[in-house]
């Protein structure tokens, strides 16, 4: 009887010693693979530093990992990676679901505020489209956009005048329509020369149909706006109204499709 409970004691005894050293295998390879998730994330912030756009680093992760990378994975990795700069980090995917989670209770914050302020690449495009901006007429206080002339909210560009080349922006809320008719009227009056619009791609709208004689880029992706680090969850639209297509599709073309409107009558039946 002793030896029969000596024996399975010894069995137990055995069976711990390899479920302790399982365990700490596991363990080690949780830690090894905690580690390089938060390399990984150092290195996408490294390169997002430098200008790399989050649909950039989104494609080139995707070819790298095999894996579905999208542009908000690479957002909440780096929010991830500047909140927690220095040891002791907590696990990464605690601090990815948990910005993940929160992301989702607020799906539409995007949406929610009316400003959303260019990203600096279309600025770029914009003002090698158009040589210079003379009014901006939907300025934030900080005046980025690179415009001879600024309307912020307290100077209500709605009354005043506008002229020459213009880069609007408006306010996404409802009164998006009137600044979209000012644009279209001060253009057809040829009061504004030349102009482009970055607006939400909203087709169904009656102030979208407004501007469905001029030519358009459909923004390929979502575009990351100027004081966030999610896309937006809208689609973005650019609108050029002037007489020089060509210029405008030689710096857009690469931003997403141009598309123009055919008119009825064009071709004969």
């Amino acid at each position: 009887m002793k030896a029969a409970t000596a024996q399975i004691q010894s069995t137990f005894d055995f069976a711990m010693r390899e479920i302790n050293a399982l365990e700490g295998q596991i363990a080690t390879a949780e830690d090894d693979a905690d580690a390089m998730l938060w390399e990984q994330a150092l290195l996408v912030v490294a390169q997002w530093k430098k200008g790399m756009s989050q649909e950039t680093l989104a494609a080139q992760w995707k070819d790298r990992a095999g894996l579905s990378y999208s542009q908000k994975h690479v957002s909440y990795t780096v929010r991830a990676a500047q909140q927690y700069t220095a040891e002791p980090r907590p696990r990464f995917r605690e601090v990815y679901n948990k910005l993940a989670n929160t992301s989702k209770l607020k799906v539409h914050h995007s949406s929610e505020s009316v400003e959303h302020y260019t990203p600096p690449a279309i600025v770029q495009l914009v003002t090698a489209c158009l040589g210079e901006i003379d009014l901006d007429p939907c300025s934030n206080d900080a005046k980025t956009i690179p415009a001879k002339q600024h309307y912020t909210a307290k100077d209500n560009g709605l009354d005043l005048p506008w002229r020459g080349r213009v880069y609007m922006n408006p306010p996404y809320g409802d009164g998006i329509d009137r600044w979209v008719a000012k644009l279209c009227e001060e253009h057809e009056r040829g009061d504004v020369s030349e102009a482009i619009a970055l607006v939400p791609a909203r087709p169904d709208t009656q102030w979208f149909k407004c501007l469905r004689n001029y030519v358009c880029c459909f923004v390929e992706g979502r575009l990351t706006f100027g004081g966030s680090t999610d896309p937006a969850p809208f689609p973005s639209a650019i609108f050029y109204l002037g007489d020089d297509i060509g210029k405008f599709y030689h710096q857009f073309a690469g931003t997403g499709d141009i598309w123009q409107r055919l008119e009825p009558g064009m071709f004969a039946e």
